[in-house]
């Protein structure tokens, strides 16, 4: 009669829980650039604000120190999600690997951003 063997695996290794960081580390970028990004924007009149014949200063251009603080993020999460995103291509050899969307999408959108970022500049 076979024994069964005892369990060798200590849980996660040190690239899963590096991947998870990264991929946290990404996301909180991108979602930090987003929310700074919604600050920085021109304000524009509203209906009510015409509606009301109410007349408020506005700022009419973007806040350029807001907007390089934002590029500043976006470039963190470009590199976190790419340093990422080739661990996880070589790290896929067991059958239940995959390749982790929220960094190809964090990838893609902080790339974008940085591109929208360096044509206007």
């Amino acid at each position: 009669m076979m024994r069964p063997e005892k369990e060798r695996r200590q849980g996660p290794d040190f690239l899963l829980r590096l991947l998870t960081w990264l991929n946290a580390t990404a996301a909180i970028g991108l979602f930090a650039a987003i929310c700074i990004a919604a600050v920085a924007k021109p304000e524009v009149e509203t209906f009510f604000d015409r509606f009301y014949r109410v007349n408020i200063y506005r700022r009419q251009h973007w806040d350029m120190a807001l907007v390089d603080y934002i590029a500043m993020l976006l470039i963190f999460s470009t590199l976190a999600s790419a340093i990422g995103v080739l661990i996880n291509t070589r790290r896929r050899r067991r059958k239940g690997d995959y390749i982790r969307s929220t960094l190809v999408l964090c990838l893609l959108f902080s790339v974008a951003g940085l591109g929208l970022y360096f044509s206007y500049s």
